[in-house]
Parts: structure tokens; C-alpha cells; sequence
């Protein structure tokens, strides 16, 4: 009879989160992933691959011959969520999301076989597109958990140390590092960090489970923070303005200058990261109307291909603009006027990344340029204005915008609709959210199986009796009993 590991429970729930240290986190900043181990037992990570392992090979209780369990993953070993709520996984989490973070609704298991070939470098696209602008701040990441211990014979998944802001392919530039390690090892990074599967060179089975978490609001502002310090380790990848700036927000205070020159015609350098730097440098210098001027520069229509993962092979189509973004964004509330200007107004290339830099801004004088982005023609402006409303402040008008676009043709975008009235309930009030419920229950049973899950997390969020009242049925319906399978079917 399986059983429920209720020891591991009732620790998980005595001991508070173990933030990382300043070390760390300027660590994780530099080289885009930071590798930990769980403080639970060995026992616990025995018990989740052994029950993995018995559902993966259609043996054993639990075995559903589905092949692929993707987002059902917990509730098909629902002990699998005591890791997450592990204080040392707790703790990095919110040392760098928050501690109000959300765990997306995408999760899967990477099963390596024996004998498997080893993957390209690639970056993860969001749920099959590449639409969306990729932060440099830690809006997102993911934790990659391995239950077994894997050796580098073993096939562990590596990743490519500071090419978590490249677009541009990284081999050449960055040194692959492989995540080899005890059992109860995982490692934290940041979702557009270039990564693969290695080559399985023994006879066992290497399993490791994905799951992905958001920042709910940005990081509150202090008098005080500490000063950028660079990190003992870093990548030979010199991306210094990006970690010091990004360090500057983490930790709630103003960005500081950032050393050396540089010339507008290098955001399009053919060497990424000197393009990166020179936005940045461009903007802690004050040079807006350069700045403003690259951002509308490129007037090439955009690409709507899908692809499930990043290849890198497109990545100068919006280099100069997407450079000039993140350098704009570095000015702060002074950039606003031009950026609105350029999201109404401009290229469908300068207005998706002007809607992008206005929200990583996060200025509510914004509110009423993203309200008539999301009215845009183009869906790459739509879907940068939506996420880009979640990060302001909440209001009636942007609720409402919305739950509008909650009702857009694109899934893409109702899905980032959905997603920031999940930040709206994490940062607004109950009542104002009370008028979102109605919409929100019926989003439960959208085709998009993200919008569903993040309707069902704003709804849980909100928390009033009506709200789970719409909620609670849904759940009851959509309940899988872990204890049920060919073997024992009742």
C-alpha cells in the first residue's frame, strides 16, 4: 500500500525558508543557474524515483501507459510537491522571485534512457512560441530536481554558464557546465539559460523533473541597498552593466552608473554582448533620444513561426531594437514619454519592445498607453502590452483591460492576460478583484490549458467565498486519484 511521506510534511512545515545569501544571489545573477541540494532525506528521493520509475516503465502502482504525464505530474505522485515546499527550495525561490512567487502551470518529467543521445544547446521558448520579449531581471525561472544520483556517465543535463541574456548561439562564447550531483540536487535557473540533455552512457534510467515559477510584483524599493560586488565566480562571458543593474533591482534600489562608453552603432554588433552592454551603458548615461531612435528602427514585419525551443539562428532581426529596450528601461520614469510615444506610434518591432521597457519601467503613468496597446493589430504588441500591465500597480481600468484580453482570438495573449490578473490579485484588493470573478470562472474552461490554470490560481488568490465557489466545482470535476490504475482500478 502506498503511502503518503507525512513525515516529510509535517518538517517541511515547521521550518521556515533558507534564503539564499548575497553571495549566492549575485552568484545566480553572473552565471544565469546555481546548483543546491535538498535538506530532505534520502529516503524521500529514493521514494519519488523509484515511484517515477515504476510509472515510466508501465510497471507498478501508478502505471498508466500514457507515456507522457507532462503537466500531471503532481497529481499523479502528489509527494512530489514536498520538494517544493523543501525550506532550501523555498528559500532560492524567493530570495529571487519574492516570496509571493507562483508556480506556473507547465511542469515536466525529462526521462534520459540508456544509450540516449545528447541534446542541442537550446533555450526553452514559453509553451511554444518565442513572441514575447525575454527578461533580464528574474521574472522567471525554473528548478530542474534530479531524485537519483547522477554522475556525468549518467547523462545530467548542463547548461551554458552566463548565456542566460544571449540570443545569439553560445558555443564558443560560454563554458557548458553539467549539473552532476547526489540525489536531492537541483539547480536554479534562469528560464532563457542555454541548456541540454547529455549523453546516458550507463544502463539505468536519469530522471529530472522541471517546473517553472513567476515573480508576482516587482521588489520593493528601500532607502538603502547593498552595493553590487562582483561574484568570485564569474563567466568569461563579461556581461558586468546587465548583473550590476539587475543586483541594483533585485535588491529594491536606484540603478547605478555603469562603467565605460559606448556608441550607438554597437547595439547591433555581431558580438551580442556588446550589444547588450551598450544598451545598458547607453541608458545609465542618459542617451534617450539615441536610444528612442533604435528602438524604431527596424520596420520588418514580424515572424509568427511556432517553435518549442530557441535555436538562435534569428536572433540579430531584433537585436539593435531589443538592445535599445532593456537600455531605455535603465532610464527609469524619464523614458516614459518616449516610450509611449513609440508604442502608439512606431514600428510593430519598436512598439512591442516599447510596451516591453514601459512595464520593466513600471510606471502607472503607463496604464492608459499599454490599455490601447492591447487594442493593437499586431499580437506581438498585444502580448507585450498584456504581461507588461501585470507588473503596474493594479486599477478598475486595467482589470477590466484584462479581462478583455482574456477574450482575444490569440491564445498567446489571453494567456498573458490571465497571467497579470494572477499579479493584479497578488498586489490589489479583494474588492478590486471581486468584479473579475464571474469572467475568471468561465476562463477556467478555456481551450488553452495555461489560461485555465492561471484563472484557477487568480481565482484561489482572491479567495472570497464567491470566488471559490466558482473554483471549487471545477476542481472537484477535474480531480485525478493517484491511488487509481489498471492494477486498481477502484
Amino acid at each position: 500500500m502506498r503511502t503518503y511521506p507525512l513525515n516529510v510534511r509535517r518538517q517541511n512545515a515547521s521550518r521556515p525558508p533558507i534564503p539564499l545569501s548575497a553571495d549566492q544571489c549575485r552568484e545566480f545573477l553572473a552565471n544565469g543557474f546555481l546548483v543546491l541540494r535538498s535538506s530532505l532525506p534520502e529516503s524521500y528521493h529514493r521514494t519519488i524515483f523509484e515511484r517515477f520509475d515504476a510509472v515510466a516503465d508501465g510497471r507498478g502502482e501508478g502505471a498508466t501507459g500514457m507515456g507522457h504525464f507532462g503537466n500531471n505530474l503532481l497529481p499523479l505522485i502528489p509527494e512530489l510537491i514536498e520538494f517544493f515546499h523543501d525550506p532550501v527550495v523555498r528559500g532560492a525561490l524567493g530570495s529571487v522571485l519574492g516570496p509571493d512567487y507562483s508556480m506556473h502551470p507547465h511542469r515536466a518529467l525529462h526521462r534520459n534512457p540508456p544509450g540516449s543521445d545528447e541534446q542541442e544547446f537550446h533555450k526553452d521558448s514559453y509553451w511554444g512560441y518565442t513572441r514575447r520579449v525575454r527578461n533580464h531581471r528574474p521574472w522567471w525561472v525554473m528548478v530542474m530536481y534530479f531524485p537519483q544520483d547522477t554522475e556525468l556517465v549518467k547523462g545530467p543535463t548542463a547548461v551554458m554558464a552566463g548565456s542566460q541574456h544571449l540570443n545569439q548561439r553560445p558555443e564558443g562564447i560560454c563554458t557548458e557546465v553539467p549539473i552532476a550531483g547526489a540525489a536531492g540536487s537541483f539547480v536554479l535557473i534562469h528560464y532563457d539559460i542555454w541548456h541540454r540533455k547529455m549523453r546516458n552512457q550507463t544502463d539505468l534510467n536519469r530522471y529530472m523533473f522541471k517546473f517553472e515559477f513567476t515573480r508576482m510584483a516587482p521588489p520593493r524599493r528601500t532607502q538603502a541597498s547593498p552595493p553590487w560586488q562582483r561574484p568570485e565566480h564569474t563567466p568569461p562571458l563579461d556581461l558586468s552593466p546587465v548583473w550590476q543593474a539587475t543586483w541594483d533591482w533585485l535588491s529594491g534600489g536606484a540603478s547605478c552608473r555603469a562603467n565605460g562608453k559606448a556608441h550607438a552603432e554597437e547595439l547591433g554588433s555581431d558580438d551580442e554582448a556588446t550589444g547588450i552592454n551598450a544598451g545598458y551603458r547607453l541608458g545609465t548615461a542618459g542617451q534617450q533620444r539615441t536610444l528612442l531612435d533604435a528602438l524604431d528602427s527596424n520596420a520588418e514585419p514580424h515572424e509568427n513561426k511556432r517553435r518549442y525551443s530557441d535555436n538562435g539562428r534569428i536572433w540579430q532581426e531584433d537585436a539593435t531594437v531589443r538592445n535599445a529596450a532593456h537600455g531605455l528601461v535603465q532610464l527609469g520614469c524619464e523614458a516614459v514619454p518616449g516610450l509611449q510615444d513609440v508604442a502608439l506610434n512606431g514600428t510593430p518591432r519598436g512598439r512591442k519592445h516599447a510596451a516591453f521597457a514601459l512595464g520593466e519601467i513600471g510606471s502607472d503613468a503607463a496604464t492608459s498607453t499599454l490599455i490601447e496597446a492591447m487594442r493593437d493589430d499586431d499580437v506581438h504588441v498585444r502580448i507585450a502590452a498584456a504581461e507588461a500591465i501585470g507588473i503596474l500597480p493594479p486599477s478598475s481600468e486595467s482589470r477590466d483591460a484584462l479581462l478583455s484580453g482574456m477574450c482575444d482570438s490569440a491564445s498567446e495573449v489571453r494567456f498573458d492576460a490571465a497571467l497579470s490578473l494572477v499579479r493584479a490579485t497578488a498586489q490589489g484588493s479583494t474588492e478590486l478583484m471581486a468584479g473579475a470573478v464571474a469572467p475568471l470562472e468561465e476562463a477556467l474552461y478555456d481551450t488553452n490549458r495555461y489560461v485555465s490554470g492561471y484563472a484557477a490560481e487568480a481565482l484561489e488568490r482572491i479567495g472570497t467565498a464567491e470566488a471559490l465557489g466558482a473554483l471549487l466545482p471545477f476542481l472537484r470535476t477535474a480531480r485525478w486519484c493517484p491511488h487509481t490504475d489498471n492494477q486498481h482500478p477502484f
